[in-house]
């Protein structure tokens, strides 16, 4: 059992995403707490070069925002960000992702004199931006160029245990109408940390390049459990057929359900089938095979008419393990080829 602990435990986590560099924005793709004991802890730090506004929204695991907010941040400021403190009420054990995002500089309308608009430096909404008297709604779309980056952890007060929470870096890109102050399911498109995934266009039977495949490791049994995050920026719901191998390459056809629409959350023990001898190896996951056709984002509380393609985007996987024997959780990115 202690071997197959130190296994499972012993994975690092630098692979091939693209992580620690400053871009527009970020994403924490797995966000919850339980009260100030148990919560989502993350670190920001501005190095723009000026102050900037830091915009962020907080979306459920179907992709609805549930709560958003702003701050601005000093050049070379950093910023500790208590997902418990900052929530509000009502949000206790609700499971989703976070968003940070940079404020553009807002451009001039061709009606009006052209007057250069600074950056945003301070938090603002978007329709309360005024030139000559006149209102004029800000894009807000995240900034080209500027320069935030972010740590995340769940810290658990009650278990003495700070579990490592990959942040999945920009640059952040974002449909031409995004308005960072009420984002919609769809607005983020691709977070260029993660892997990009060809998308299922209407009626068409299989998905566009690039199709990469996950490795996602599991450790389970007396002592071990595991948890898999799979989150996206486009809908990933449906029925895929995976390959489960143990740590003898011994491999089992098993099917993985996705039932959430952005981010799912799984427990290896649960996919049916997996017999008693596979506790530690990985999970090979391709996603697109398992969609079925593009469909409204209204079903998941998003805007209604809004269709987004199935499994396009970005995918990012990983895997917290934990040993009680160990008294230790160890966070596993998903590899992928």
């Amino acid at each position: 059992m202690a071997t197959v602990a130190v296994a499972a435990l012993s994975a690092g986590v630098a692979q091939a995403y693209t992580v620690g560099t400053f871009s527009n924005g970020f994403v924490v793709p797995n966000v919850v707490h339980n009260g100030a004991s148990d919560t989502t802890a993350v670190g920001l730090i501005n190095q723009s070069g000026e102050a900037r506004a830091v915009y962020w929204t907080f979306f459920d695991e179907n992709g609805g925002a549930l709560t958003s907010g702003c701050f601005a941040m000093k050049n070379r400021d950093y910023q500790p960000f208590v997902w418990s403190a900052e929530s509000g009420s009502s949000m206790s054990g609700k499971r989703g992702y976070l968003v940070f995002a940079l404020g553009e500089t807002v451009a001039a309308p061709a009606a009006v004199p052209p007057i250069a608009f600074a950056p945003h430096k301070e938090c603002a909404d978007s329709a309360g931006l005024q030139t000559n008297g006149t209102l004029v709604a800000a894009n807000t779309s995240p900034v080209a160029g500027a320069k935030i980056s972010g740590s995340a952890f769940q810290v658990n007060a009650t278990n003495k245990d700070v579990a490592f929470i990959p942040v999945i870096d920009g640059p952040l890109s974002m449909v031409a109408t995004a308005d960072l102050t009420r984002l919609d399911p769809g607005n983020l498109t691709v977070a260029a940390g993660a892997p990009s995934v060809g998308a299922t266009a209407a009626g068409a039977a299989a998905p566009t390049a690039p199709q990469p495949t996950f490795s996602m490791r599991y450790a389970v049994g007396t002592g071990l459990d595991t948890s898999v995050v799979v989150w996206s920026t486009a809908d990933q719901r449906g029925t895929y057929g995976v390959d489960v191998y143990n740590d003898q390459q011994v491999r089992k056809r098993l099917n993985l359900v996705l039932k959430k629409g952005k981010m799912n959350v799984f427990d290896p023990k649960t996919l049916a089938g997996l017999p008693s001898t596979h506790t530690d190896g990985f999970i090979e996951w391709t996603p697109g095979n398992g969609g079925t056709a593009p469909r409204d984002f209204a079903d998941l509380g998003g805007t209604a008419g809004q269709v987004l393609t199935v499994a396009g985007g970005s995918v990012f996987t990983y895997s917290v393990v934990n040993s009680s024997d160990l008294s230790a959780t160890q966070t596993i990115l998903g590899s992928h080829r």
